[in-house]
């Protein structure tokens, strides 16, 4: 069966509507159908199909007329129409390709027929919109982690708030890590952050599959999403894998000390521990959040009483937002 879809059917048939919606929702699909452009109109405005069937006779216009309305709203440029007909004459057909349909279903049509050719268009159209969220992430990508970058995390996080998603976020920051690079250079704190951010990312990919999600703000800091549920569980395993991998990066003399010994800012010989990690972690449910910017100004706050402790160390915001009637 394939994957539930929305379709909206257009047209003047109510008998023939009736037909095509009762197989198509036989099948698992969400079916809205409407006979005038007013309706579609009401429809558009609140929800996007993934796909529309239109037949060539509508009241107050024809298909063509719908199709070519359709194509000039900006969310429909690429949502397929394929238009239903009881004809296959070369003039028709010219016009139905002309106005940016992707197909036509000649009356009678063999039921296999039918549904191949609609599952056909709304699995390209949804090969599509992946391609365009991949390009999108690809633009956005941070160079070194080739992971999604600002404007794809800002994205990711208002959509899991318009939603209403049962999500929660952990915000990464290392500490000791810019006496790290000053003595180990530039190259070795690249490796580093690649651990950081391979650490981070299998962490989620074992905990959480396809649910979870890691974005590069830049630097040495990243923010991960993961079902609600499944906060502390991440949180704690990535401190357990990062303090394990860390050594790896340092010297054996620098790994019996504990740390690096480093010139500060004052010129002061200074002693910098081994980098460790800071964890903000938050459950957007538990907040009436509605921007972004509500989350990322806590997850600063949530940083700040992290970095405060010694070591590795994950700061979960326990609070929840009680709302007064």
């Amino acid at each position: 069966m394939p994957g539930k879809a929305n379709i909206l059917l257009a047209g003047d048939s109510v008998q023939d509507l009736n037909i095509h919606a009762t197989t198509l929702q036989g099948q698992g699909y969400d079916v809205v159908m409407v006979h005038s452009w007013q309706e579609v109109e009401e429809i558009l405005a609140h929800s996007t199909p993934d796909l529309v069937l239109v037949e060539v006779r509508m009241k107050g216009m024809d298909g063509f007329g719908l199709c070519t309305m359709l194509k000039q709203r900006t969310a429909m440029t690429n949502v397929p129409v394929i238009f239903i007909t009881d004809t296959r004459s070369p003039e028709l057909i010219d016009r139905i390709y002309g106005v940016g349909a992707v197909d036509f279903i000649v009356k009678p049509c063999p039921l296999s027929e039918f549904l191949a050719r609609i599952e056909t268009q709304i699995h390209l159209h949804n090969l599509l919109l992946k391609v365009e969220r991949l390009t999108t992430i690809a633009i956005d990508a941070n160079p070194l982690t080739h992971l999604p970058g600002n404007n794809t995390i800002v994205v990711t996080i208002q959509q899991a708030i318009d939603q209403g998603l049962d999500m929660a976020l952990i915000y990464t920051d290392l500490d000791n890590f810019k006496a790290y690079n000053d003595a180990y250079g530039f190259s070795a704190g690249d490796d580093l952050l690649l651990f950081t951010a391979n650490t981070l990312q299998d962490v989620l990919r074992l905990a959480c599959g396809d649910e979870g999600f890691l974005g590069h703000i830049g630097g040495d800091d990243f923010v991960m999403m993961m079902p609600a549920h499944l906060l502390d569980q991440v949180g704690e395993e990535v401190l357990r894998v990062f303090d394990e991998g860390v050594p790896e990066f340092y010297s054996d003399e620098d790994c019996r000390r504990g740390g690096i010994v480093a010139v500060d800012r004052a010129g002061k010989s200074t002693e910098y521990p081994l980098v460790s990690i800071s964890l903000a972690g938050i459950k957007l449910g538990s907040h009436h959040f509605s921007r972004y910017v509500e989350v990322a100004t806590a997850c600063v706050d949530l940083k700040k009483a992290a970095k405060a402790r010694q070591g590795s160390f994950l700061f979960v915001d326990r609070r929840a937002t009680v709302v007064t009637q």
